[in-house]
């Protein structure tokens, strides 16, 4: 019976189309919170021009490089433990 292997593959295709929704809606542009309040002057910020960068159409192997800007727009420093690639 191919009745129970299809509404399984169209079930996990249906979560995962959901899972990638979710993520694309999660871009906090400010990550301390937004804007900042009077009494957390103090705090970093970290201000990020664009979280995206499309490269277009590019042939295989052709290296590619990029480089986000990323600003802190608060009063301490702004420590980055670590980045990893999407």
């Amino acid at each position: 019976m191919k009745i129970p292997e299809t509404i399984g593959t169209l079930t996990m295709v249906v979560l995962l189309g959901l899972a990638a929704a979710a993520q694309q809606k999660q871009a906090p542009a400010h990550p301390n919170g937004g804007g900042a309040s009077p009494g957390a002057s103090a705090a970093p910020m970290m201000v990020v021009d664009s979280f995206t960068h499309d490269f277009g159409e590019v042939k295989a192997g052709t290296p590619l490089r990029f480089a986000f800007k990323i600003k802190n727009e608060g009063k301490a420093d702004l420590l980055i433990n670590g980045v990893s690639p999407g």
